[in-house]
């Protein structure tokens, strides 16, 4: 029977301890892929190895990351596959590996379901109002505060990815109208009524009661949310963004809702993380959490799904799930 490759484990813990175990880590890839050779690299660089751990090294085919390790090309010499926890991979040298002949795989879809969850938590919260009725009841205030139908809404979900596949999905039940801005707007987009290019995506917003932002980060992205846009959606307009900050101009934004012209935004995602905390987004209208909108445990379980079933693929000389073309 052939060697079967190293895999070097590299994401960082990043969560308080409280949490640690539901990321699982190197015990659930050792448990399905018992006779994978297991290097467990969290939270440690090569320094931190024994000696017998520092001579694996070089056996190591697979890698396994969150951030991107400054180590990882001069410690793994032999490096053919990186699986990246992320969805989005601007933090990865694409031209390095495109050098080194290293493929490169991501989690795209892993977090979905929870992050719509999310976004249809936060639309509900501002059109039902929750906010000011939980501030009338610390004041001991009777006053009605009725919130409005999302039946009679027009969404408008700017990618259509994943996250807002699955924010269609649980839309749909409500009644809502749909419309999905893309790239092309000759690419299918199941469950919405109509599609749109970004090219016309301005005029889409115009009808909009909400909008859902979840695109990648890219040239094609970066600062798509500016004054031209907000201006363009209907007076009143939610706004939401689970994608990258970067797609946001801030200042714009802050703008727009002061002026009262938007009637409100959550952003889980922002230009800066973790933002300062003299931002000014703080203080503003938007709702802000801290890039949190998925489900620890279920979004590890698929990330450690997606990677395990991918080992398989690349033992058989397969083309991987969610392989990145680069």
């Amino acid at each position: 029977m052939a060697k079967l490759p190293t895999i070097a484990v590299c994401y960082l813990a990043g969560v308080d301890s409280t949490q640690i175990e539901e990321r699982l880590g190197p015990s659930r890839i050792t448990d399905a892929l018992p006779d994978h050779p297991i290097l467990d690299m969290r939270d440690r660089t090569p320094a931190d190895l024994g000696d017998n751990e520092r001579t694996r090294t070089a056996e190591v085919e697979i890698a396994f990351i969150l951030d991107m390790p400054d180590y990882i090309f001069e410690a793994f010499p032999n490096l053919q596959w990186i699986h990246s926890l992320m969805t989005g991979h601007e933090h990865i040298p694409l031209d390095e590996l495109r050098k080194r002949g290293i493929r490169l795989t991501n989690g795209a879809g892993t977090a979905a379901t929870e992050i719509a969850e999310f976004v249809i938590a936060r639309i509900l919260e501002h059109w039902k109002r929750l906010p000011q009725i939980a501030a009338q009841q610390v004041e001991h205030r009777w006053h009605p505060a009725f919130g409005r139908a999302l039946s009679d809404c027009d969404v408008v979900l700017v990618g259509y990815g994943p996250i807002n596949q699955e924010v269609a999905r649980l839309l749909a039940p409500f009644g809502v109208k749909l419309t999905a801005v893309r790239r092309s707007a000759d690419a299918p987009s199941p469950g919405t009524s109509r599609t749109v290019s970004f090219a016309d995506m301005n005029g889409a917003l115009s009808g909009a009661d909400v909008v859902v932002a979840a695109v990648p980060s890219n040239p094609d992205t970066t600062g798509l949310f500016g004054a031209e846009a907000f201006a363009a959606m209907k007076p009143g307009c939610f706004f939401v963004n689970v994608g990258r900050g970067t797609a946001v101009v801030e200042a714009d934004l802050i703008r727009s809702l002061s002026s009262g012209h938007l009637g409100g935004a959550a952003l889980d995602v922002t230009s800066e993380e973790p933002l300062p905390a003299d931002n000014p987004l703080w203080d503003s209208a938007a709702r802000i959490s801290p890039h949190s909108s998925a489900t620890l445990a279920n979004t590890m379980r698929r990330v450690h799904d997606l990677f395990i079933r991918n080992v398989g693929l690349y033992s058989a000389g397969a083309r991987l799930d969610n392989e990145v073309e680069i």
